[in-house]
């Protein structure tokens, strides 16, 4: 089955994760400032990396209504389809990863980047097995 090259986005008031994936496997691939620059450095990435997709995490409440917002500038910065998945247990689900991680330093990095993999893998598996 043909996968189409993936962009994950945790979107945050602070920091954005994203993860990658060019097949089955989501990797992490960096965390970026949400900052003036975002987009700018976004452009470049969906560039570099062949980006045919997007996907965007959809927690609830009040950041839910910013992701959407947040959706509504990206969608005037490229033309790549993008679509909500439900990232509501993702970021719950790397603490707990990171907790059993015996070294203290990766349990202390910020984890943006590995929430956005660990949806973007739910999502892969979910193409894959329909």
């Amino acid at each position: 089955m043909f996968l189409p090259i993936t962009l994950a986005i945790d979107y945050g008031t602070s920091r954005i994760g994203l993860a990658i994936s060019r097949g089955s496997l989501a990797e992490p691939l960096k965390i970026l400032p949400n900052d003036e620059g975002f987009f700018v450095k976004l452009e470049k990435i969906l560039v570099e990396e062949n980006v045919e997709r997007i996907i965007i995490g959809l927690s609830e409440n009040t950041m839910a209504d910013r992701t959407r917002q947040f959706v509504k500038k990206l969608e005037s910065h490229t033309k790549i389809p993008v679509q909500f998945v439900d990232e509501t247990l993702s970021s719950a689900t790397v603490h707990e990863k990171m907790l059993l991680s015996k070294k203290r330093s990766v349990r202390q990095q910020p984890i943006d980047h590995f929430a956005a993999a660990e949806f973007l893998q739910e999502y892969l598996d979910n193409q894959i097995s329909a």
